[in-house]
C-alpha cells in the first residue's frame, strides 16, 4: 500500500524549548487517523534549527508512541550527524534520512556521495535521501542516487514540482522507496509508480489524504482530484501568512488541539495575523462540500 507519510511540526513553548508532550499527542492523533508514518526533524518540523540534543530527545519521546518513524539527522556538522545515525540504530525505526550538505554552494558530486556513504557506515542500514534543492542548493538527481545504489539508499522524498524527476528515481532504482514532498501533487503520487507521499499538510487535514487514497483506489478520479484541491488551496493559504508558522494554527484549527508555537526565528502569527487565517480557514469550509460533509472531524 502507498504510504501517507507526515513531516510533523515540533511544537515548541513560548521560551522555545521543544514541548515533547504536545509532539507524542499529536502524533498520536495523526497515526489514529490513518498517517502511516512520521517524518521527524525536517522541514516542517524546523529540524534545521533543533539541536542534536533535541533530535535525540524528540526521538526518545516518539518512540514511547510508535516506531514508524524517520529520522532526519542532516546537518553541517558531520560529527553530530554520524553520531545519531550510530544511535538511531538502537531504537526499531523504520530508518535515517538527511538531506545533502547545504549553504555552501557548488558542492562537488563526490562530496554529497562520501556525505551519504558516511551515515550508511555509521548506521549500517540502507537509509533515506531527502532533496530539496530549494533549500539546500544542491539536486540530488537520479544519477546522483544510482551511484550510491539501492544497497545505500533505501528511499527518498523529494520535494520538487517535479514529478518526472521522482518517477525518473523508479525508473533507475526499482526497488527504491520513492517519496513526493509536494502537497500539490498528491494524486499524482498515488496514481503514479510512487511509494506514496511525505506531506506537510498532513498535519492538519491527514483525513483528507487518506479519502485521496481511498477514493483512487475505488477509481473514483474525479472525487479525489476535488479533495485534491481542497488541499491545495488549505495549503496556499498557509504560505499567503507563511506556511512554518502558519501551519501551527492550521494544525491547531482543523485538529482541535493545540500544538504550541514555532521557534524565532520563525515567528508566530499575532494575534491579528492569526484571527485573519482562521477565518479564511473558516470560510473556505463554508463554502466547500467537502468540508461541510464532515471531513474536517
Amino acid at each position: 500500500m502507498q504510504k501517507i507519510i507526515v513531516p510533523v511540526i515540533t511544537p515548541f513553548d513560548t521560551s522555545g524549548k521543544v514541548d515533547t508532550e504536545k509532539l507524542k499527542k499529536h502524533v498520536s492523533n495523526l497515526l489514529e487517523k490513518g498517517v502511516d508514518a512520521i517524518f521527524l526533524a525536517g522541514t516542517t518540523g524546523l529540524g534545521p534549527m533543533l539541536s542534536f540534543r533535541e533530535k535525540k530527545e524528540m526521538l526518545d519521546a516518539l518512540c514511547g508512541v510508535t516506531q514508524k518513524i524517520i529520522f532526519q539527522i542532516g546537518e553541517l556538522n558531520l560529527e553530530n550527524v554520524l553520531t545519531l545515525a550510530k544511535e538511531a540504530k538502537d531504537y526499531s525505526i523504520i530508518g535515517v534520512a538527511s538531506y545533502p550538505p547545504y549553504y555552501f554552494p557548488n558542492l562537488p558530486e563526490r562530496w554529497v556521495l562520501s556525505y551519504y556513504e558516511k551515515i550508511y557506515a555509521a548506521y549500517e542500514h540502507p537509509i533515506y535521501v531527502y532533496n530539496y534543492p530549494l533549500a539546500t542548493g544542491f539536486n540530488v538527481t537520479p544519477s546522483v542516487l544510482k551511484q550510491l545504489g539501492e544497497n545505500v539508499v533505501k528511499g527518498i522524498k523529494n520535494t520538487m514540482n517535479d514529478l518526472a524527476q521522482s518517477l525518473e528515481y523508479k525508473y533507475l532504482l526499482p526497488k527504491l522507496e520513492v517519496y513526493t514532498g509536494s502537497d500539490t501533487l498528491i494524486v499524482s503520487s498515488f496514481a503514479s509508480a510512487l511509494d506514496g507521499v511525505v506531506s506537510g499538510a498532513g498535519n492538519y487535514v491527514p483525513h483528507l489524504l487518506v479519502k485521496i487514497r481511498e477514493l483512487l483506489k475505488e477509481h473514483k478520479t474525479q472525487d479525489a482530484l476535488k479533495v485534491q484541491s481542497l488541499v491545495t488551496k488549505l495549503t496556499q493559504l498557509s504560505k499567503k501568512y507563511g506556511s512554518l508558522s502558519a501551519n501551527y494554527v492550521l494544525t491547531e484549527e482543523l485538529m482541535g488541539y493545540d500544538v504550541g508555537v514555532p521557534r524565532e526565528p520563525i515567528f508566530y502569527l499575532d494575534e491579528q495575523q492569526r484571527f485573519s487565517l482562521k477565518s479564511e480557514i473558516r470560510e473556505l469550509i463554508r463554502e466547500n462540500e467537502l468540508a461541510q460533509s464532515a471531513l474536517f472531524r
